[in-house]
């Protein structure tokens, strides 16, 4: 006979006290050095907003100095809200929501392309005007593909159908349930992102893809074949993209000699500013090259007036903070016993090594430049709110893994307890 078993339950001041006995015993297992580096970083950012656009430039005579300053302040406090959102979500609650994040990337990035606005100066449409506000799709897009991609690895993991020895005798449908699918799915959403055209955003959310992917240990000769097959599309894609968007083929022309190229103006004024910075720089607030020299000093080449105030010895700190906390995500992500909160790490991680390294390569003239803000420091209320949700996402999982590692000591040191039987007195 089946014995339906009786649930008692929970009145809702029960749930929500067993929720926040379990919220505090998580929080006690936060990153507060992460949390220290990002204020850090936020810091510098206000800085450096404040210093770029207080002067007559941006506002004009009678204009307000602390216009974008304020902005950057909203925008902060509504990403530091998020973030404490995040937080508080319960893990396996997070885990679910991937699956949403999974369609919405897509869809939101198809009805970007259709609908999206873009400035006067640029064939770009990839944000929607809010207000005074600009919502640019593209920045949530990156979290939410990595929760995606975390989710996806973890539900084809737990099927039994991700990893595959070899693709001799395989049929479709196996080889589809495998990885193919989750490369796929970080090709339609970089493809997707391309098209508008974002090339900066694009390459950063498929080597953010990329690397997810590499780390789950998939062998190299069941992936050879779809990885010649991705270059022969990334081949054709770019020759395509070179025929219908020829300013992108043209950075490669400025950045190989920006100085006699017509359009080498801004890398040259990049240049010159970090040149002027020297080591120490100049000081907060005397900056010559922010004087319409160099374009969008507040956003992409923020980095550049960063060195010529502060000097380059500051740039070398920042890079450094970001590579702090890249590795604290990988390390939360080895020592992380569930694979989703492993991947999503990684994912996270991801984004302060590649972002910084494409902003300061295009400012340094190391790369081309492809116009990508440098996180928590520029100027941006989609990217800065963003950020400060894929931070939330790292702080709840490295919280879950802290509270399962407490859990898991105090079960041992029970059983132990219970293993050691005094001697009885004599």
């Amino acid at each position: 006979m089946n014995f339906k078993k009786n649930r008692i339950k929970k009145k809702p001041l029960q749930i929500l006290k067993d929720y926040s006995t379990d919220f505090f015993e998580r929080i006690k297992g936060i990153d507060r050095i992460t949390l220290i580096l990002v204020a850090i970083l936020f810091g510098i950012g206000l800085i450096m907003v404040y210093s770029i656009t207080s002067i007559s430039i941006y506002n004009g005579v009678k204009g307000d100095p602390s216009n974008l300053f304020i902005k950057t302040l909203i925008m902060g406090i509504a990403g530091m809200i998020a973030m404490l959102c995040v937080i508080a979500i319960p893990y396996r609650t997070l885990k679910n929501l991937s699956i949403l994040a999974a369609i919405f990337c897509p869809l939101i990035l198809v009805v970007t392309f259709l609908f999206a606005g873009g400035s006067e100066n640029s064939d770009v449409k990839s944000w929607f005007q809010i207000g005074s506000f600009k919502l640019q799709p593209a920045e949530f897009v990156k979290i939410g593909m990595i929760m995606a991609v975390a989710w996806l690895v973890d539900h084809r993991v737990r099927k039994g159908t991700y990893y595959l020895k070899t693709c001799k005798g395989i049929n479709w449908s196996i080889t589809w349930q495998s990885f193919i699918f989750v490369i796929c799915y970080i090709g339609l959403c970089t493809g997707l992102v391309l098209i508008q055209p974002d090339f900066g955003s694009a390459l950063i959310i498929g080597f953010i893809g990329l690397i997810m992917f590499l780390s789950t240990g998939v062998k190299w000769k069941a992936f050879k074949p779809i990885f010649y097959f991705g270059v022969c599309l990334l081949v054709i894609g770019f020759i395509i993209m070179s025929k219908v968007f020829p300013y992108q083929l043209e950075r490669f022309a400025v950045w190989k000699d920006p100085f006699n190229h017509a359009k080498g103006f801004q890398n040259v004024m990049g240049y010159t500013a970090i040149a002027l910075g020297g080591m120490t720089g100049v000081g907060v607030g005397n900056s010559t090259q922010k004087y319409g020299y160099v374009l969008e000093p507040h956003n992409d080449m923020i980095s550049t007036i960063l060195a010529e105030e502060l000097g380059v010895w500051m740039i070398l700190v920042v890079m450094v903070i970001y590579f702090f906390i890249a590795m604290r995500c990988f390390f939360t992500a080895i020592k992380c016993k569930e694979l989703y909160g492993s991947i999503a790490s990684i994912g996270i991680g991801a984004i302060f090594l590649v972002q910084p390294l494409i902003n300061l390569g295009g400012a340094s003239g190391a790369f081309p430049l492809t116009g990508v803000t440098l996180p928590f420091i520029s100027y941006g209320g989609s990217s800065l709110v963003s950020l400060f949700i894929g931070i939330g996402i790292y702080l709840n999982i490295s919280m879950e893994r802290a509270a399962k590692e407490k859990k898991l000591k105090e079960k041992k040191q029970h059983d132990l307890k219970m293993k050691v039987v005094p001697f009885p007195k004599a």
